[in-house]
């Protein structure tokens, strides 16, 4: 009787593989960091200002030159700069519809964007520098919130523009 060689090599990776009994995990909801929240948050109330303001075919306009355009080539542009966060999400004020050639190319045209604000409700534009300027930072927990805001209300706007927004 021949005695059988034990190896003390390990298995190869794919007989691992093969042998390995499947354990089905639920998927648990995705840890972001707070940078990759922002994110999220940015480009879903970006979604949300440029629905909010699009017609039924999904068209509208620039709120600075008047250029009309479909909203996938629409931009949020900010009257106050995104970098001060006590602003950077207040679509009521702060953010509306701005072609790529107003809010890149001529830096947002904030002049012409102040003074139409301010025929909307007068002395908001400087109510929005004003607070653009207090400090806040915005936690987890409440990015969380404002990213789950704004995904309902685009799905929302969705169901009764019967408009299809893309899931990022």
């Amino acid at each position: 009787m021949r005695k059988k060689k034990v190896s003390n090599r390990a298995d190869s990776k794919s007989s691992k593989q093969l042998n390995k009994k499947s354990k089905a995990k639920p998927r648990a909801e995705k840890k972001y960091t707070h940078a990759q929240m922002k994110k999220k948050v940015d480009e879903w109330c970006s979604k949300f200002v440029r629905w909010s303001a699009a017609d039924e075919d999904g068209f509208a306009k620039c709120y600075t030159c008047g250029k009309e355009d479909h909203v996938s080539k629409l931009q949020a542009g900010h009257f106050a700069s995104r970098r001060h966060m006590n602003t950077r999400w207040d679509h009521e004020w702060n953010i509306r519809v701005q072609c790529i050639s107003c809010n890149l190319y001529s830096q947002g045209e904030q002049w012409v964007f102040g003074q139409a604000l301010d025929k909307e409700r007068p002395g908001v534009s400087a109510e929005v520098m004003r607070r653009s300027k207090q400090l806040k930072k915005f936690g987890m927990p409440e990015l969380r919130k404002m990213y789950e805001w704004y995904k309902e209300k685009c799905e929302e706007i969705a169901k009764v523009k019967k408009v299809r927004i893309k899931k990022i």
